[in-house]
């Protein structure tokens, strides 16, 4: 099977997403759309901490239930399997440890160890479920995850060359919020699109072949998005702001967007002269 055909399979095998979908269940509520998402890293990565320690608990524990039955067998069995369990869980432990480490002293340690693809998106459908029974809301434990993943593709990533850089805008950003990229983007070469959805993003990507990718959109909408293109190509998600509610005149920390785009491009990258230019 050719590259091309295997991504196309790849691409037909994810269920269509139209931007704004992740909210079919929003009732108008601005409170509820969590207008200001903004949560530290650390939330995620205790809940995955909790995830793992629960983990290792149960599998020792179930050990302990069959032991008995084990023993029948081998008198060394129990032995063993608890001594495979334990490897496999410092396995585990290691490379969060590892992760963490890479996350506050923002060096390449995980990426170098695992490569670009992440391996613990599979991980946070879990992360969320958790997340909600201790209280914390999907976009909090999203935007949490979204810090998360930037700070490792941040450490880890190569520069591009700007036509090798595609960005990504949400069709509910304010108007002038999109005029300032897009003047930003012809000055470099950046290619720049505004897209109604997550098959329309899917086919940029796919026909353009980006090196990096910038997404703005809703925690919900990056995390799917990220989700689909992990294991491809890397990936920098800005969250917006929807003092309106969502998919409405949405807003974005302008200064988050020019960091990410200097972590691609270079530090001499400058999309804002003044404070006020938004």
């Amino acid at each position: 099977m050719t590259l091309e055909s295997k991504n196309e399979n790849q691409t037909a095998q994810i269920d269509d997403r139209k931007l704004g979908d992740e909210w079919i269940n929003w009732h108008g509520d601005v409170n509820d759309s969590e207008k200001d998402s903004n949560t530290r890293k650390r939330v995620f990565l205790s809940i995955l901490l909790i995830l793992l320690l629960g983990s290792g608990a149960i599998g020792y524990f179930f050990l302990y239930l069959i032991t008995p039955r084990l023993a029948q067998f081998h008198p060394s069995l129990p032995t063993i399997c608890g001594i495979i369990l334990l490897f496999i869980w410092g396995i585990f432990l290691v490379l969060f440890l590892i992760m963490v480490l890479s996350i506050f002293t923002k060096k390449d340690f995980f990426m170098r160890l695992v490569g670009h693809e992440f391996p613990i998106t599979f991980l946070v459908p879990i992360v969320i479920k958790v997340g909600l029974y201790f209280g914390i809301s999907r976009d909090r434990l999203s935007n949490s995850f979204v810090k998360v993943s930037n700070i490792l593709i941040k450490a880890s990533t190569q520069k591009v060359k700007p036509e090798k850089l595609l960005i990504l805008l949400p069709r509910c950003l304010q108007k002038s919020i999109i005029q300032k990229i897009n003047q930003f983007s012809e000055k470099f070469n950046i290619p720049v699109f505004t897209v109604p959805g997550g098959e329309k993003a899917r086919q940029i990507v796919y026909n353009l072949r980006p090196k990096a990718i910038i997404g703005v959109a809703c925690e919900r909408d990056l995390l799917s998005g990220i989700q689909d293109i992990s294991n491809q190509i890397p990936v920098i998600g800005i969250p917006n702001i929807r003092p309106e509610g969502p998919c409405k005149n949405t807003q974005i920390d302008i200064r988050a967007f020019e960091d990410a785009v200097q972590t691609f491009l270079g530090s001499d990258i400058t999309i804002l002269n003044t404070e006020n230019d938004l």
